[in-house]
């Protein structure tokens, strides 16, 4: 039987808590409030949408660093205190990390195309912060990690990914510890792209509701710190919850159109049943993708279903979106952080905005209000252009 893999630390930076505060995140996300409003970080006048929801980036470094790298080292460093092994992990080469990003640096990019536009000196210099590995290279240079250091883009289900492949290192044997999350920042490539698909709503994000309009892009990091429980219950640390399973599939259909019947998420949410030895009518919530666009919703609602069968219409079902718009690669690891959180207070957070229910998404999707309820066992799924699917399975410690 296989060591088991536990989560010892979390770090979460949102709109709702751009300080890294974990509780006042848990707060605003469980009383429903929502975090889009009015673009700050450019001029999105010239574009049918204007909104999103964006962390305060004046909280974050002195105006040099990208911010994407800015939220990354924050949640990064709160996940090490929260875990008690700040600022150092002992065995570093037995530790490694695991960053999921869709865009990496590109404000850096955008920041050094503007900049040589303009003819402004040492321009070249932002360009240290564009790759997709600057995340991950530069928290493991900050921590001296020397373990595993990888970087995935898997679309949007790039967090969930990373905290599923930082997972399998640990219970192969390839590692004692590994930090995993995600980040992404808005920017105005990403949203012009999105506003040319049309899939960004003019107002706020609806998630599962029949009058629906689109997503909204958010932004945001999280970061969970993983262990070998021997290795855990040796220093003494306390585990939050335990990594029971992940899986990830392809839907093989669409650059970006999800398979109209959730074939793709299904067997990704089938197969980690199956890693985690886990019947459907154990799952006590599911941290939903949710991203309030038309097809997305009634994908995951039909992908749902197949895959937990009766025990769908039993479920507690609920997507953040609503609150935090899309964080892109952080999605996946802030919803991840949201079933922790979950399991440890015995509540889940409402479907923020969820005001008329589509009769084609008819699961139980949180309105109104969080639930008080116990969960021992949540699943987080995502989904994401190109066919990417991923799900986590996460189990409370006795």
């Amino acid at each position: 039987m296989r060591e088991r893999v536990v989560v010892t630390g979390l770090g979460v930076v949102s709109p709702f808590n751009p300080d890294g505060d974990r509780e006042r995140f848990w707060a605003s996300l469980c009383a429903g409030e929502t975090a889009v409003g009015a673009v700050r970080s450019f001029d999105a006048s010239a574009y049918a949408c204007r909104v999103a929801a964006e962390v305060d980036r004046r909280s974050l470094h002195d105006g040099t660093a990208d911010p994407a790298l800015g939220m990354a080292e924050r949640a990064f460093d709160r996940s090490l205190e929260h875990a008690g092994v700040a600022p150092r992990i002992a065995a570093p080469g037995r530790t490694g990390i695991v960053v999921g990003t869709v865009l990496g640096g590109t404000l850096s990019g955008e920041r050094y195309l503007r900049a040589r536009a303009r003819g402004a000196p040492g321009a070249a210099e932002t360009l240290a912060q564009y790759p997709l590995r600057a995340v991950a290279a530069g928290l493991a240079a900050k921590a001296g990690l020397t373990g595993p250091v990888l970087t995935v883009s898997t679309a949007c289900a790039s967090g969930t990914d990373a905290i599923g492949l930082a997972y399998r290192s640990i219970a192969s044997g390839a590692a004692d510890v590994m930090v995993a999350g995600g980040v992404d920042a808005v920017c105005e490539l990403s949203f012009s792209g999105f506003c040319a698909l049309r899939a960004l709503t003019p107002d706020r994000v609806r998630p599962f509701s029949r009058n629906r309009t689109g997503l909204a892009l958010g932004e945001g990091a999280a970061f969970l710190v993983l262990e070998r429980e021997g290795f855990a219950r040796q220093r003494g640390a306390t585990p939050l919850a335990h990594v029971a399973g992940y899986a990830a599939r392809a839907d093989a259909f669409h650059l970006t159109a999800p398979h109209r019947d959730g074939r793709g998420l299904a067997a990704a949410v089938t197969a980690v049943l199956e890693d985690a030895a886990v019947a459907p009518d154990e799952i006590d919530y599911v941290s939903a993708h949710g991203t309030g666009t038309p097809y997305n919703d009634r994908m995951e609602t039909l992908a749902l279903k197949a895959a937990l069968g009766a025990h769908a219409a039993r479920v507690a079902i609920s997507s953040v979106k609503g609150a935090l718009g899309h964080a892109f690669g952080g999605a996946g690891a802030i919803e991840a952080a949201v079933c922790l959180l979950a399991i440890r207070d015995g509540l889940v957070p409402p479907t923020a905005n969820l005001e008329e229910p589509d009769p084609e998404c008819d699961l139980d999707f949180v309105p109104g209000r969080a639930r008080r309820m116990a969960v021992r066992t949540a699943l987080s799924v995502s989904a994401g252009f190109g066919g990417q699917n991923a799900a986590l399975v996460i189990r409370g410690c006795p």
